[in-house]
């Protein structure tokens, strides 16, 4: 048995202050011989929980990039929204940016931009330093299931996701 699993095991024994030890050394027998016990056997429960939590770190926009030439301006990238499924993989998504209101671009590792609405009264700007989401069995982030939780402690449930094309 390793170290830290041991460890793991002797921190989670409950409090046994209050339970008296059972003598087994000199056990009780009746006139036929069983054994009879005179307190009840005291017994303890493990229980070993695994909780993994991703986190989400926001992205600069790349137009803050420092340049060498300052007068020439960048044009702003235009985007059309897609539809897509109501699902994505967690491990595809590297980071996230505040778009306005309620929306929030996740960023793949594809180089897709993704945009996901928030639920109504649920600002984006809670988001400012990314977010957290628990990983779940199937490994996918949901629309109408899935929770992200801030930084600052806000929660909120994606509405849908959008898939952004760039405009030629």
């Amino acid at each position: 048995m390793s170290l830290s699993l041991l460890a793991i095991l002797l921190l989670s024994v409950p409090d046994v202050r209050g339970i008296q030890p059972v003598d087994i050394s000199s056990p009780d027998t009746d006139a036929a011989g069983t054994y009879v016990s005179a307190r009840p056997r005291a017994y303890a429960q493990v229980r070993i929980e695994k909780r993994v939590i991703i986190r989400v770190p926001r992205q600069r926009p790349s137009s803050l990039a420092p340049r060498a030439d300052f007068s020439q301006e960048i044009p702003q990238q235009t985007y059309k929204e897609k539809k897509i499924g109501k699902c994505l993989p967690m491990d595809n998504i590297l980071g996230v940016q505040m778009f306005a209101d309620q929306y929030l671009d996740l960023l793949t590792r594809d180089r897709k931009r993704i945009r996901a609405q928030l639920e109504e009264n649920c600002p984006s700007r809670s988001f400012y330093s990314g977010f957290y989401m628990e990983k779940s069995g199937d490994g996918k982030i949901c629309a109408g299931r899935d929770i992200l939780h801030s930084r600052t402690g806000a929660k909120c449930e994606i509405e849908r996701f959008r898939e952004l094309v760039p405009r030629r």
